[in-house]
């Protein structure tokens, strides 16, 4: 079971360590967003594997306001992101009648 868990620690690890490239090299604000949210989705699946190597409870609250804050961030992001592309680039074109 140990050999389990430290083979899923360390993919985990090799995951983080391609989506902190990401991070920090991404071409867009957008590339780097949808990284975080995916490097706070590794740390919740780290947590959970140490609270199953340790065989405790004591992580699960953790792991709830993590999901809760990876949610409730994505959401805002979101939100933010289709707020600024429904606005229309030029106002003069939407409101020309066409003949």
């Amino acid at each position: 079971m140990t050999i389990v868990l430290a083979l899923s620690l360390a993919m985990l690890g090799g995951a983080a360590a391609l989506v902190l490239v990401r991070l920090f090299h991404g071409p867009s604000n957008l590339d780097r967003i949808i990284a975080a949210e995916i490097l706070l989705v590794i740390v919740v699946a780290g947590v959970a594997i140490e609270s199953a190597r340790q065989g405790t409870s004591t992580y699960l609250p953790l792991l709830m306001v993590l999901g809760l804050v990876s949610f409730v961030g994505g959401v805002a992001v979101t939100r933010f992101m289709s707020r600024d592309s429904d606005e229309p680039t030029d106002v003069r074109r939407e409101t020309r009648q066409q003949p």
